[in-house]
């Protein structure tokens, strides 16, 4: 017991050699003082229930042993760390030392600055994620809890975000599953929507096209028409997805992809969250995938109309309205290649 006699003035004192939860290093503690005996270890009972959880480790300390807990891959690690880093200023904190009040500030400058809605939403994540950790695993009291994502506006909702083939081909790898792995390739290399995938039977490919005409969406309600009647189309698949889905193809269900039924909503979007979270690569929507299809075709000078009607749109208007951005960015190049001719003439 840690409570002992001073002879020489005849009180108590309280002498504590503790082990820091995080860092490890040994900590002493003492308390000299006490009239009597009892009182002496009142305080020392009083001292660890009130520090037990008392820790030097900094805000960033305890991200490394959260992303070692998580064994998460190097890109993981990298980006989570750049974006605390770059955007939580208590990151060098104790971080028994960060408020509420620390954390609702934060939020309101974060809030006035450049960054997307969905990077905010996702930094503020990470940082919810470290405090939890905290508290699950030392006891630390964790402040987080009145941390908010933001809402998402309209403009927010209808934002796309995409990836380009190297980044598809770092989060394919950690896709465990070769079915789930052969699909995700089906719908970022066709373009096609993630129902239409799903309705994809044997008898729907021929050589190396596909006939799109029907779409699933829970497979206990069966085949739903497609989105337009512009939706139904055949697509040329290329050499690699097509070597990608081909064993798929020979069994002896129906569905390409599933077997007797089709694969499960919830299971598609487990498996592409997990193999996003290992990958390391941005968080996408399943979606997306078809963005990025259209996206890349664009970048690389595909003629509009040939990606309007590999995607089933209704119109090339509507391609053209929903990449307005990249044709943009297309016409800023054309110009730059005008001018280039014009002052080297």
């Amino acid at each position: 017991m840690p409570v002992y006699k001073d002879k020489e003035r005849g009180t108590w004192f309280v002498k504590l050699s503790q082990k820091d939860p995080i860092s490890g290093k040994p900590k002493q503690v003492l308390k000299r003082g006490f009239e009597t005996k009892r009182a002496a270890s009142q305080w020392e009972a009083e001292y660890k229930a009130s520090k037990a959880s008392k820790s030097s480790a900094t805000f960033d300390e305890m991200l490394k042993k959260h992303l070692d807990a998580a064994d998460s891959s190097e890109t993981t690690r990298s980006m989570k760390t750049n974006w605390i880093h770059n955007h939580f200023p208590y990151y060098n904190y104790r971080i028994e030392d960060i408020s509420r009040a620390d954390l609702i500030n934060w939020r309101n400058e974060l809030k006035s600055g450049q960054l997307a809605t969905r990077t905010m939403n996702r930094g503020i994540r990470y940082v919810k994620e470290v405090f939890s950790f905290a508290e699950q695993i030392y006891g630390i009291h964790n402040p987080a809890v009145v941390l908010k994502t933001f809402k998402l506006s309209k403009e927010d909702k209808e934002e796309m975000d995409t990836w380009t083939p190297e980044e598809f081909q770092q989060f394919v790898k950690h896709v465990q599953s070769p079915l789930y792995a052969a699909f995700f390739t089906f719908l970022y290399w066709t373009g096609c929507r993630r129902g239409e995938a799903m309705a994809v039977c044997k008898q729907d490919i021929t050589g190396n096209k596909v006939h799109i005409h029907r779409a699933i969406k829970n497979f206990k309600n069966g085949f739903m028409p497609l989105k337009t009647d512009s939706s139904e189309r055949t697509i040329p698949i290329d050499s690699k997805t097509l070597e990608a889905i081909k064993s798929f193809i020979k069994h002896a269900d129906p569905f390409v992809f599933g077997g007797e039924r089709s694969l499960p909503i919830s299971q598609i979007q487990r498996i592409f969250t997990k193999a996003i979270a290992d990958s390391g690569v941005k968080p996408i929507r399943i979606h997306d995938l078809r963005h990025s299809h259209a996206t890349w075709l664009i970048n690389s000078g595909v003629n509009i109309v040939a990606v309007s009607k590999r995607l089933g749109h209704a119109s090339v208007n509507q391609t053209l309205k929903t990449y307005t951005h990249l044709l943009q960015k297309t016409n800023d190049e054309m110009m730059d290649t005008i001018e280039a001719f014009k002052n080297n003439g």
